[in-house]
């Protein structure tokens, strides 16, 4: 398999993986929540405790395309079953977060 057929099958699920990462570090290192909540939004209880924990959501997602990025390349079905799970599991996720903090 070469380069090309790799980024062919799995260039989306790592383009994702990088935008992930990009939102992750804006939330966990520059905690900048208005990168996901916008700028008209009014900001959370707990800044800290919100860039945190939304953070770690993005990571997950992040990791989670990372993984579906390698399984296309085996299954696509199975790629695709495991991003539809995880996009349901980081849904869950989200909506607990903003509950939390917003």
């Amino acid at each position: 398999m070469t380069l090309n057929n790799i980024l062919e099958q799995s260039g989306i699920s790592l383009l994702l993986f990088v935008i992930c990462a990009y939102y992750a570090f804006r939330l966990l290192v520059l905690k900048d929540y208005k990168a996901v909540r916008g700028k008209t939004e009014k900001p959370p209880k707990d800044v800290e405790g919100y860039c945190k924990a939304a953070g770690l959501v993005i990571v997950f997602f992040g990791i989670s395309t990372l993984v579906m990025a390698g399984l296309v390349l085996v299954s696509p079905v199975a790629g695709l079953v495991q991003i539809v799970a995880c996009t349901a599991i980081m849904v869950v996720m989200w909506k607990k977060v903003t509950d939390k903090y917003a």
